[in-house]
């Protein structure tokens, strides 16, 4: 899914300028260990990514049911992302009553720090203290620098670089840096990204080449890539071709790289771009399993339902491999494909992967209607639990209709 180039801009405006990335939370940024879950966590990103509030609400929403059934210990991090959502959507009451809900649920949790972040930031302006304030005045500075000559620019941009400024501050002049759009200042960020100190600052120097677009930065960014012996460095890379919108260089990593987890993320970043056809191409042509299933994941994600529906069908693949795809086909949307994948489903595995998906959609009433016309006990008891999950009058209705039946004897 390629990003035109006014969303491209605004993105850069959010990682750079706003009061957080959307496709980022800093140190915290893991998705669920669950895969349906995190095949949820990465639609929610993508969503974020492209400004789509509802959308993004709804797929975290679909995460913390998910992970409450799954992996209840990281419940947290679906709540962290749900309130983030809503302070984007500007609907900071609702933002401010999950942030309490998950100080409540979770006192110790590890998001503990972004959500006071969160909350602080989408509290009214008080009086700042003079360190605050003269980091909010630098921040106008270089953002008005965007509109400055490059010539006149360049100088300053880099004292900021090489001063003792925040990190924050140093992230802004980068990405003001790859907004100039000459050599001079890519290669100041190309520096930066290759010698800073920091690691965080080299990641944001990697990310800015990204977003700049440029021939010549996407050219050092491959460079950069060849070089690494770092997976961070390396993931650094993709995440910045995902920006750039360059598939082609994500699809060569996802058949090339010979770091498992690298190859992941890059698998991971199709999912992302909507590379559909790329990943089913690439499905066919590797035999490794770990990365079949990987490749399963980010077709949910990139909502391809045909080639997840072609995979979940067909029995002489195995069957991990059919219910990992029935699985993501509720990630990609699927519900009439998957009440069709139930009738057919000939194991119990594959027939809990159509109940997980059902769930994901949050489709009670196929749910309902399966579990009226389920034959067996143990099939109702299955359908029963999917709907009492799912919650809503669909629920209740069966609730009723089951305590209704007379007992046998």
């Amino acid at each position: 899914m390629a990003i035109p180039r006014p969303t491209l801009l605004g993105l850069a405006i959010a990682l750079a300028f706003a009061v957080a990335p959307a496709f980022a939370a800093g140190e915290n940024e893991i998705p669920p260990s669950d895969k349906a879950s995190n095949a949820l966590y990465w639609q929610g990103q993508t969503a974020l990514k492209q400004s789509d509030w509802p959308a993004a609400l709804q797929r975290f929403t679909e995460m913390e049911k998910l992970l409450r059934q799954n992996e209840p210990r990281s419940v947290d991090a679906a709540l962290y992302w749900e309130a983030y959502t809503l302070a984007q959507a500007k609907r900071t009451t609702e933002a401010n009553r999950v942030i309490e809900h998950l100080r409540r649920e979770f006192p110790d949790s590890r998001w503990s720090r972004d959500a006071d972040a969160l909350l602080a930031r989408m509290q009214p302006a008080t009086k700042l203290d003079p360190g605050l304030a003269d980091e909010e005045l630098a921040d106008i500075a270089l953002q008005g620098l965007l509109n400055a000559p490059p010539e006149r620019a360049l100088p300053l941009l880099k004292k900021v670089l090489a001063g003792q400024r925040s990190i924050e501050t140093k992230k802004r002049a980068l990405f003001v840096l790859s907004q100039l759009g000459t050599d001079d200042a890519m290669n100041v960020v190309l520096d930066v990204a290759k010698n800073a100190s920091e690691p965080e600052l080299r990641h944001e120097a990697i990310r800015m080449l990204g977003v700049s677009g440029a021939k010549t930065a996407i050219e050092r960014l491959t460079d950069i890539y060849a070089s690494s012996k770092s997976t961070d460095e390396k993931e650094s890379v993709i995440q910045a071709w995902l920006i750039a919108s360059r598939k082609d260089l994500v699809l060569k990593t996802a058949r090339n790289e010979s770091d498992p987890a690298v190859r992941r993320k890059a698998i991971e970043t199709l999912g992302a771009m909507g590379a559909s056809d790329e990943l089913r191409e690439l499905f066919d042509a590797t035999q490794d399993a770990g990365n079949r299933h990987a490749i399963i994941d980010s077709l949910g994600v990139a909502g391809n339902t045909s080639a997840l529906t072609s995979i979940a069908g067909n029995k002489s693949l195995p069957e991990d491999e059919r219910v990992e795809a029935t699985r993501s086909i509720g990630i990609a949307g699927g519900r009439g494909a998957l009440v069709d994948l139930y009738a057919k489903a000939d194991t119990p595995a594959l027939r809990d992967a159509v109940l997980q998906g059902l769930l994901i959609t949050g489709d009670s009433a196929a749910v309902t209607k399966l579990y009226r016309e389920a034959r067996t006990t143990d099939e109702k008891k299955a359908l029963l639990r999917v709907l009492t999950t799912m919650g809503g009058d669909q629920a209740f209705d069966a609730i009723e209709y089951q305590l209704d039946q007379p007992e046998k004897k």
